[in-house]
């Protein structure tokens, strides 16, 4: 189909220290969700506050290799949540980093793109 010929790149910020989950050992972790989701995975080195994640792929590839992220960041959170005396479960927050060239046809006319979503 069209739509899995078509790469994307899509980043993202996270914190520092909870990079550490999504790599894993030796970057275990992150080279399983390499492998299964078929997306090239770049995250920033250093020890700083906040890391990028670059996810570069086919829709597809990209779509899958968040949801793996996604996942492991719940699994991390739910251990924490257990420690939280909180009636509601928290939603996971990603920060994305869209270019300002890209962030028109993303919001759409009048914000209509960006309700649908």
């Amino acid at each position: 189909s069209e739509t899995t010929s078509v790469h994307l790149t899509l980043r993202m910020i996270m914190p520092g220290k909870e990079v550490g989950s999504i790599i894993g050992k030796g970057g275990e972790i992150i080279n399983s969700i390499r492998e299964k989701s078929g997306a090239k995975i770049y995250i920033t080195d250093g020890s700083c506050p906040e890391r990028i994640i670059t996810v570069t792929g086919t829709t597809d590839a990209i779509c899958k290799a968040y949801t793996l992220i996604c996942k492991k960041m719940e699994d991390v959170d739910g251990s924490k949540a257990k420690e939280r005396s909180s009636d509601r479960k928290d939603d996971l927050t990603l920060c994305l980093v869209i270019h300002a060239s890209q962030c028109g046809s993303l919001i759409g006319k009048g914000g209509s793109k960006i309700k649908e979503i």
